[in-house]
């Protein structure tokens, strides 16, 4: 490869971190849950609307990994680019739940291409050039400036929202429209491609067949990756009704929000340095630990500063993504990459949009603090099943 060729493929890494900190510019991510209530959406409602999201993203998950795999990183990321856009025009315009859920559907149309595509294509760029054992600190570093990108949009977020809540619909548009030209941009990075073969359908079962029965290690890390994103953001729609039950001003709901970004931005960046110290094994067994004393703290204590009790989980955000696909990118050829982590993503929304309706239906028909501590005990119960099948197979 020349110099001017891995210059190009290099500056893919600043290029993503630029893309990765547009697309969580999110304004509408603190007031999400009051702008529906507000176009008169229960909050069942909200977590059935979450819940097919998840159900069309679980569809889309690897299909879009395939798509990426063979086509290119770079086709994935535009057109999920495109798909944002389109998605954030349709929930300015929204007023129920019908077209919030089409809204919805072309978001996860969005977030299925970027998933695995992201990660894959900076991991690809980086052993283009033999740098490829920097991915857990650069793909690290890359999650903490999104993570700070999310902070601003929720407190630039939570100031619109406090003016009206539909005007952090409208901020959505022009910002989304600044991943096309930044997508355009990028380099397809050299690899080994996938063939495209007519047996479309057959190729992909053989893909899901050899994760789940040829690479036991991987499967394993897979489900409980799957556990952790699961139970950890089980909590996001939550989060609003239990701040204004505390009393919170919605004012600072977006500091709130933010707060929480700074911490999983710190987790994210330190990542690394947080499993040299700890060691894998250890790190596997905090994460739930943090998830569900997290539940345990908001379930039992409805106060002003409450919010505060989940900073343990966006923690745990912020360490799972560069910890979790760092092992996943050592255990996959690099034709199958994308489609391995969308897998990853996969498995996790499908326990996400399992679990969600129910927290939801608990919290509309008896508490939300009983809501919290269903979901702290069903988060250890389930991990803990993972974490005994992970040491006995001789895994950690």
């Amino acid at each position: 490869m020349s110099q001017i060729s891995k210059q190009k493929i290099k500056a893919n890494i600043w290029k993503t971190q630029v893309f990765k900190i547009v697309q969580n510019l999110a304004f509408f991510t603190p007031v999400a849950v009051l702008f529906w209530q507000e176009n008169g959406l229960s909050l069942t409602e909200i977590m059935i609307l979450q819940s097919l999201f998840s159900v069309a993203l679980v569809l889309l998950e690897i299909p879009s990994g395939y798509f990426a795999d063979v086509f290119g990183r770079r086709p994935s990321l535009i057109l999920a680019s495109v798909f944002y856009l389109v998605a954030a025009i349709g929930y300015s315009l929204g007023h129920d739940f019908g077209t919030f859920l089409i809204a919805e559907l072309l978001w996860a149309v969005a977030c299925a291409f970027i998933s695995g595509a992201d990660s894959a294509l900076v991991y690809d760029s980086l052993q283009n050039v033999g740098e490829e054992k920097n991915y857990k600190r650069i793909w690290g570093s890359i999650s903490f400036w999104a993570f700070l990108a999310v902070a601003f949009g929720g407190i630039v977020g939570g100031w619109i929202g406090s003016i009206n809540l539909r005007w952090t619909w409208y901020a959505m548009i022009p910002t989304f429209a600044l991943l096309i030209p930044i997508a355009l941009s990028l380099q397809e990075p050299h690899r080994h491609r996938r063939v495209v073969k007519k047996g479309y359908m057959l190729e992909l079962l053989k893909t899901i067949k050899s994760i789940f029965t040829n690479n036991l290690k991987l499967r394993w890390i897979i489900i409980y990756s799957a556990v952790i994103l699961t139970f950890n953001q089980a909590a996001l729609w939550l989060y609003q009704p239990y701040m204004k039950e505390t009393g919170l001003d919605i004012v600072y709901f977006g500091i709130a929000f933010a707060s929480f970004n700074v911490v999983a931005a710190i987790g994210s960046k330190y990542a690394h340095l947080f499993e040299k110290l700890l060691g894998m094994k250890r790190v596997l067994i905090a994460l739930p630990i943090f998830i569900s004393t997290a539940y345990f703290l908001m379930g039992n204590f409805a106060i002003v500063l409450g919010f505060t009790f989940a900073f343990l989980q966006q923690f745990v955000r912020g360490v799972k993504g560069p910890i979790i696909t760092d092992h996943i990118n050592k255990l996959t050829p690099s034709d199958m990459r994308a489609t391995i982590l969308s897998a990853e993503g996969f498995v996790g929304r499908l326990g996400y949009a399992a679990v969600i309706p129910i927290a939801g239906w608990v919290a509309d028909v008896y508490t939300l603090q009983q809501a919290f501590n269903i979901l702290g005990v069903t988060t250890l119960v389930v991990s803990g099943f993972v974490l005994l099948v992970l040491h006995r197979q001789k895994i950690i």
